[in-house]
């Protein structure tokens, strides 16, 4: 059973204006073909985590069924330590951080649109574009970063944790 990796992140940020990117990031970071086994192993013991229906489903790693296979839409890069997956939805990358946090730990983040303040530091980082629904509300942000531009943009605190745990 191949695994619908936009790793739980998705569901989680669903409330949250997206940030897409023009390509998969960071530019520099080593492309793996598969999942990393620790990475499995940790949210294969998480249960606190629902399933829905074209996202993220942690319940495959509960009943057993682990492919450490990626979609075909997916990229995951491992670059300073962290792992970035990638994941295309239309033209667009969504991308979520996983970053180590101790003894087979992992932490994720998110870039979340709707905070002014992530707004604010990627404009002072990179050009954005901001689309906006029929209301006039932010619904989508478009960045496409330099290298130089992603590592600042690592850098300051954009990136912001997702709890997990329910």
């Amino acid at each position: 059973m191949r695994i619908s990796y936009t790793f739980l992140i998705l569901i989680l940020i669903s409330s949250c204006v997206e940030v897409g990117f023009k390509l998969p990031m960071p530019p520099k970071g080593k492309a793996l073909s598969s999942v990393p086994l620790e990475i499995i192993k940790f949210y294969s013991e998480l249960d606190s985590i629902s399933r829905d229906s074209n996202k993220l489903t942690i319940d495959d790693f509960l009943d057993g069924k682990i492919d450490d296979k990626l979609p075909e839409n997916s990229v995951l890069k491992y670059w300073r330590g962290n792992y970035f997956l990638n994941q295309q939805e239309d033209s667009l990358w969504n991308i979520i951080m996983i970053s180590p946090s101790g003894r087979s730990s992992f932490e994720i983040y998110h870039l979340d649109g709707g905070n002014e303040k992530t707004l604010e530091l990627l404009k002072n980082i990179t050009s954005v574009e901001e689309i906006t629904d029929d209301k006039g509300e932010l619904e989508l942000i478009i960045i496409d970063p330099t290298f130089k531009e992603f590592k600042k943009i690592i850098k300051s605190g954009a990136y912001e944790k997702v709890d997990i745990y329910n």
